[in-house]
Parts: structure tokens; sequence; C-alpha cells
């Protein structure tokens, strides 16, 4: 069984899983930094509109954030964001001697090291 997941955590989510921050977010939807901050603390609910809008730029169906809104929709507890981490974060990590080891390499969780020799 799993947990019920608020409309505020799912619109969080699916931000960081498309590596977005709530600045790009807002000016992809054309509101404010402070509106998808309000949404994603569950301060208020997005109009029809923005929500709309919102379910097309994190690529979801309308249809499933309604049932969110609604309380029907539960998660696995195990289940996890994928890390926010870009290919360039990754290069300056491994230019400062930090070793990045990829999800594929690791169960699906990046790990950053210090390089032995480094040490």
């Amino acid at each position: 069984m799993g947990v019920k997941i608020s409309l505020g955590r799912f619109i969080s989510t699916r931000r960081k899983q498309k590596f977005m921050t709530q600045e790009e977010l807002a000016n992809k939807m054309h509101v404010s930094k402070s509106a998808v901050a309000k949404w994603e603390t569950d301060g208020g609910v997005p109009d029809r509109d923005n929500l709309y809008r919102l379910a097309e730029i994190i690529g979801v169906s309308v249809d499933s954030m309604h049932q969110i809104i609604a309380g029907n929709v539960c998660v696995n507890e195990e289940q996890s964001v994928k890390p926010n981490i870009t290919q360039d974060v990754i290069q300056l990590l491994e230019s400062y001697g930090y070793l990045v080891v990829r999800p594929e390499e690791n169960e699906g969780n990046i790990v950053v090291e210090i390089k032995e020799e480094e040490r």
C-alpha cells in the first residue's frame, strides 16, 4: 500500500524530474516564482488555465492531476525522485577531483566521492 501524494509534492517531483527550477517553470507558465512555490507547498491550487498549462509542461494528463487533487493517487514510500543533477554539474565536480558514479553504475543513485589519489 502506498502513501497519498499531495498535488504540491507531485508538482515539485515532476518539475525536478524535468530538471527545472521553480523560476524556469514559472517563466514557461507566465506566472510568478512565488505562485509555483505556493502550489508546491500546498498553499494553493493552480486555476483551470494554469492547471492545463502545467500538465502540458510537466508531461502529465489533466485527469491525473485531478485524481491527485481528489486524493485518489498513492505512491510507494520507496519511490524516489531522480537526482536533479545535470551533465554540466557532473563535469564541474569531476574537474575538482570528485568521482561521480552515474545511476546505471549504482542502482539508480548518483554518488559523489573524492578520488582516492587526491585525498
